[in-house]
């Protein structure tokens, strides 16, 4: 049953996603035949005029990150307040501190600064924790829509509502005491994205986040026999970030370059070095978000706790830009690409410890 099921989704993805090619030929076939010139028309913002319970609740949501983000600039300095946006709101407001911009670019950390899986997961164990066990239906309702509500305040990116459906599948796979494993959750998910926007596909940012988390569930353990082959001892809490991190960097450096034309160098070494402070950032953000509209003299005092671990991040990443080769320019080439996959591939068979 399982598996005709999973075949049904699988087939229902593809038909989806043919649908959408089929569309965007003959929009490609129109715009070229009969010598016609082609103008370009600005996507129309479907909620413009806030009608509706989806657009009302999406405006309403941007009207309140943006006084959010306005409450936060008067308790911190920039970048520190435009990282708190980033990581608790997913506001994305560093066009003001494009410098800053280009630093996290160059050291690989654009990831951090938006809402993804990472939050997604941290809101629903911290609810679960409020309401006690996962494993009562009620609890699990309440967590799901708390969880989908905050990925709506963010703003309904790719990121969130995959991180969001990702964690729902897996949060429902527990509660029916099936086993969890990763890929097959990851798989599922992708499947059901691409069902409801097939246009994810062609989409880089749903393709890094797809291979970044593929990375993380499959590179490290071959990574381990590598590190055990050279006698060198992993398990040490930074060395398992740094393996994490470059996991995921494998994973993804490639489409980056296909696309960007660019590769960070430092990531490597920046990541391992900040990430640990990105949990106490977003929670005293988030707090510092709400106490903001409550009371703006302890949003001054949260703020002030909270400044040492943003300015420790913004440091270590002004540092690292600062070498000439943190970033290189590289562009794979497509066959580059799919040759590069394939000697991972073998190597991730090569090396992978078994259980």
């Amino acid at each position: 049953m399982k598996t005709k099921v999973f075949i049904l989704a699988t087939l229902l993805a593809f038909w989806r996603v043919g649908e959408f090619v089929a569309w965007q030929s003959k929009t490609f076939i129109n715009k070229f035949s009969n010598d016609m010139e082609y103008t370009y028309q600005a996507p129309v913002d479907e909620c413009a005029s806030g009608q509706g319970i989806y657009c009302g609740f999406k405006v309403a949501s941007g009207r309140f990150r943006a006084k959010a983000s306005d409450k936060i600039q008067q308790v911190l300095p920039s970048p520190h307040s435009e990282l708190v946006m980033g990581m608790v709101l997913g506001e994305n407001r560093f066009k003001q501190v494009p410098t800053y911009n280009d630093i996290l670019k160059t050291v690989g950390l654009v990831h951090v600064v938006v809402v993804s899986g990472y939050n997604i997961s941290l809101v629903f164990t911290l609810l679960m924790r409020l309401l006690g066990s996962q494993y009562k239906v009620k609890n699990l309702i309440i967590g799901l829509f708390c969880t989908f509500i905050y990925s709506g305040i963010s703003g309904f990116g790719v990121p969130a509502v995959r991180a969001w459906i990702m964690g729902s599948i897996a949060v429902i796979f527990k509660f029916y005491g099936r086993p969890v494993q990763g890929i097959k959750v990851l798989i599922v998910s992708a499947i059901v994205i691409l069902c409801t926007a097939p246009s994810q596909l062609f989409s880089v940012s749903f393709l890094l986040s797809f291979l970044a988390t593929l990375g993380v569930m499959v590179v490290p353990e071959a990574l381990k026999g590598i590190w055990g082959l050279l006698g060198i001892k992993s398990r040490a809490g930074l060395f398992e970030d740094f393996n994490t991190s470059l996991s995921a960097q494998l994973m993804v450096n490639p489409v980056i370059s296909y696309y960007f034309g660019t590769m960070s160098v430092v990531s490597l070494i920046v990541n391992p070095l900040v990430l640990w402070v990105v949990p106490l950032c977003t929670v005293l953000g988030g707090v510092l978000v709400f106490t903001a509209f409550a009371s703006p003299l302890l949003a001054k005092i949260i703020a002030l706790v909270l400044y040492p671990f943003l300015d420790f991040f913004v440091i270590f990443s002004e540092f690292f830009s600062g070498f000439k080769t943190a970033s290189l320019q590289i562009r794979f080439s497509f066959y580059g690409i799919v040759a590069y996959y394939i000697l991972l591939l073998l190597g991730i068979k090569l090396f992978r410890r078994k259980p």
